[in-house]
Parts: C-alpha cells; sequence; structure tokens
C-alpha cells in the first residue's frame, strides 16, 4: 500500500516534496520565533488541480494539511504543531509557487491572481496600467495573497479602502476533501444567498485552502502628500482627525499615530530615518492625502497650508512636516514603517493587536497604560498604529536600563490587564492579525458562548475530521 509521502511524490514529483530537516526548519517556525512546528513535508504545488489532488491524498491517508504563504503573521496560524503521534501524517502545503497573476480587467478594475502572489507583486502590477491595489503592509514584499486573505488583513490604508475582505471580489477555494469551489464571478453586486467567499476569508486555512482570487483595483491616485505632525497630548488625536476628514474628505487615506516610545527606538537604531521630525513629541501622526488628478492636489494646497496654521494656533499640533516630493513621501512614512524591525533589534516586547471605537481610543490608553504602570513600575508602553480603523499595536517594553526579557516573564499577567480593558472598551482582542494558535484560548474566553458554538458547528461541516489547520481559530 503507497505511503502519504510516496503518493505526494507521484503527484508532484520529489523536487516539490521537502523532507529535508534543514530545509525545512525556516518553514516550521512561526514569525515571531515563538511557534515551533514539525511536518513529516512540505509541498509545493503550481497549480489548484495539483492543491486539489494533495487534498484527495490527505483525505486517503487521514493526514493533517497546513497551508502556509509567506509566513509572515504574527499568531502562529500558519505553523504545524501537532503532538508526537500526529507529525507522520502531518503536511505543510505552500503556496509560494501559485505565482501567477492572470488577468487585470481595467473596466471591471479588477485582477485575477493565484494567492501565492506577493502583495507588493500585484500592486507593482497594477501600477503599471495606472490602476492601485490598496492593500499596503509592511511585510508586503513577502506576504502572499492568500495570507492576507485567510487573516483578513487591512495595512495602513483601512480608512479608505477597507480590509482586504473589502477588495475581493472573488475566491477559488479548494476544500477538505479536494473539490473545488469556484466563487470567482467577480460581481460588485451579487445577492444570490449566502455570500461563501466571505467565509473564507478570515478563516486563517481552517474551512479550505484559498488557491485563486479576484481583487479589487481603484484608480492610482495622480499625486500625494504625507504630514508628520506632533501632539503634545493624545487627547488632541480627536479633533486632528475630525479637522482633516471634514477639509480632505476621501482624500484622506491614512491616518496613523506613533508613541514616543517607538520612535525613540527608532532614532536609536535607524538615526537616519528621523532626521527631519522632532522625536521627543509624546505623540506623533503622519497623515496621508492621496489625490486623483494634480488640479484636486493644487486647488487643497492653499487649503490644506490654512488648516495646519489654525492647527498650529489652536495648539492642537505642535510642529508639522509637510512633502514636497514622492522622496519625502516615502521617507516619513519609512519612519511608521521602521517601528517593528527597530522595537526587535533592541529587545522587543509584548504585543498586543487590538481596536477599540476611535471615539474611546485615547480613553483605553490613559486608563490601561495607568493600570499597568500601577502593577509594574518598570513597564514602558509603547503604542502605534492606525487611528483610522481604531487598530492599535499596544504593546509593551521595559525602560532603558532594564533587562528587556523582564516582559515576557509577566507576559500573562500584562495581557490580563490590557485584554480586561479591552473587553470593558467594547474592543476587540484580534484586530489585523488573526487569532492563529496564539489568541484561541483567549477567544474562547471572550467571544459569546452562542457565537463560538456556531463557529465550530462550521468548523464541523466544512472540515468534519479536524484535519484543516487543527489548532487554530477554534477548538474542536
Amino acid at each position: 500500500m503507497a505511503s502519504l509521502l510516496s503518493d505526494l511524490q507521484a503527484c508532484l514529483g520529489s523536487d516539490r516534496v521537502l523532507t529535508d530537516a534543514m530545509a525545512l526548519a525556516p518553514l516550521l517556525l512561526d514569525n515571531r520565533g515563538r511557534w515551533q512546528g514539525r511536518a513529516l513535508c512540505a509541498v509545493f504545488p503550481s497549480t489548484t488541480e495539483e492543491v486539489s489532488e494533495i487534498m484527495r491524498i490527505a483525505c486517503r491517508h487521514n493526514a493533517l494539511v497546513f497551508a502556509q504563504g509567506g509566513n509572515t503573521g504574527n499568531a502562529a496560524a500558519a505553523t504545524p504543531v501537532v503532538n508526537d503521534t500526529d507529525v507522520s501524517r502531518t503536511v505543510l502545503l505552500s503556496t509560494t509557487r501559485l505565482r501567477r497573476i492572470e488577468k487585470i480587467d481595467t473596466v471591471n478594475d479588477s485582477v485575477v491572481v493565484q494567492t501565492g502572489v506577493p502583495v507588493a507583486a500585484v500592486r507593482e502590477t497594477a501600477a503599471l496600467q495606472k490602476r492601485l491595489f490598496a492593500l499596503s503592509l509592511a511585510s508586503d514584499g513577502t506576504a502572499t495573497v492568500g495570507g492576507v486573505l485567510a487573516t483578513n488583513a487591512g495595512g495602513v490604508h483601512v480608512l479608505r479602502y477597507g480590509n482586504a475582505r473589502d477588495l475581493c471580489l472573488g475566491l477559488e477555494v479548494v476544500l477538505c476533501d479536494g473539490r473545488v469551489l469556484d466563487l470567482m464571478r467577480g460581481l460588485r453586486k451579487d445577492n444570490t444567498g449566502y455570500d461563501l467567499k466571505s467565509l473564507f476569508i478570515g478563516s486563517e486555512g481552517t474551512l479550505g485552502i484559498i488557491t485563486k482570487a479576484v481583487l479589487k483595483l481603484h484608480p492610482l491616485p495622480a499625486s500625494r502628500k504625507v504630514l508628520w505632525l506632533s501632539l503634545d497630548s493624545l487627547r488632541k488625536i480627536e479633533p486632528l482627525f475630525c479637522a482633516f476628514q471634514k477639509q480632505a474628505g476621501h482624500a484622506l487615506s491614512a491616518f496613523e499615530i506613533v508613541h514616543q516610545t517607538p520612535l525613540q527606538r527608532v532614532a536609536q537604531v535607524f538615526p537616519e530615518k528621523v532626521k527631519t521630525i522632532d522625536t521627543h513629541s509624546p505623540w506623533s501622526v503622519l497623515v496621508e492625502l492621496s489625490y486623483s488628478d494634480t488640479q484636486d492636489e493644487t486647488q487643497s494646497a492653499d487649503l490644506l497650508e490654512s488648516l495646519l496654521e489654525g492647527l498650529l494656533e489652536q495648539g492642537i499640533i505642535t510642529d508639522a512636516v509637510l512633502s514636497q516630493s514622492e522622496i519625502q513621501c516615502e521617507a516619513l512614512w519609512a519612519v511608521r514603517e521602521a517601528v517593528p524591525e527597530a522595537h526587535k533589534k533592541t529587545g522587543g516586547n509584548v504585543k498586543h493587536d487590538i481596536s477599540v471605537p476611535r471615539s474611546r481610543l485615547a480613553e483605553f490608553v490613559e486608563q490601561t497604560n495607568a493600570a499597568l504602570a500601577k502593577r509594574f513600575s518598570w513597564i514602558e508602553p509603547s503604542v502605534f498604529g492606525h487611528f483610522g480603523d481604531g487598530n492599535l499595536h499596544y504593546n509593551m517594553g521595559v525602560v532603558p536600563g532594564q533587562d528587556p526579557r523582564l516582559c515576557f516573564a509577566f507576559e500573562k499577567e500584562i495581557n490580563a490587564i490590557v485584554y480586561e480593558h479591552v473587553a470593558r472598551f467594547n474592543g476587540s482582542v484580534a484586530a489585523e492579525h488573526g487569532i492563529g494558535r496564539m489568541k484561541r484560548d483567549l477567544i474562547e474566553q471572550t467571544k459569546p458562548a452562542d457565537e463560538l458554538q456556531l463557529m465550530r458547528k462550521l468548523k464541523r461541516i466544512f472540515d468534519p475530521d479536524n484535519r484543516l489547520n487543527p489548532g487554530a481559530v477554534v477548538s474542536p
């Protein structure tokens, strides 16, 4: 009787069934280096038909299948964490060979892609046709379309364009038994029953393997302005946001906040990046305005200057840097995007990917910071994120001079305080990175029982034997 491994090799060829321990190692460790996976092999299909056949083989052998794209996730959703008895039936399915960009439709403003294509490659290809694929995140050179759909990732332009779910018009999904579900209609309006594609988006590989997608495009902006604004109080973020929202309207495409601590970490590690901005301000805001044509930018220039003058006079902001070229736009964004790497190089911190209503964000930060400071004398908040959609990367490190590992020794207690406040403010404990393995037990504690029961029922419908990414999102 043929083995699982021999059947996979017959399907793909030995060169696309990886068993060497050293070659497998980077695929089996999660992006944050905290979860170690194990597997019999990794397979690298290049077509939907091959994925379908792999799933049929897995079904015959009762194998566990873990889908993985660029392995850039922060919740260990793509890491095959299994017990000793399951290693010999565990397959890591890499989508990195599903890399075709098949068709751009400039009338429908859509693009058809295989889901192993990096997000940045979709954006670059769309730009050649004067179109914008609006999902943008720090890891988009490596993160794949399948990965961002599986986690419903957001990035920095959710304020204007929405999450991955809002940017998807259709999907092709291989189910656990190898059947191919074609949801590739690419329609903007389709009210023919249940919206199944939205069910797979955000499911983190637990309901099926997404192999192809129809993605929504937008007209490529003709120009943009990026501003770096300094504030002496987070309470001033609300009138600042409302002023830009009123003034800029749909031109407002990003509104990011950065606390003093992460900014100073960037200054410590990448001093060349922060030469033009005030790194000592308690809070900073990065604003991006994008314009459909240069005439719009010209007409708004005087209004923007007047707005900044007014904000300075009212004391809402203390300083402003306004880009004068695309190079300067990129340089200001580079400061914001350097924050995670700067923290990594200076010892790391306990991370929380949370969201609360915009109108209560400043209050949440003040109260939660105070509660943590009361319990831990050494703690140092490092907060940044997407104010425009209420998503904070609410991270906790240690003050300079203390061992950076101290925060990890108290991680559970820090988490308990943070998540208790998230619940109090009617927020979410997983805003854009997903649940994965890291937060599965947490949602068991925070989601209503009826909601969890329905999620488990859906899992059993699509994956009755619990072979697709078991251990992620919901418990059996």
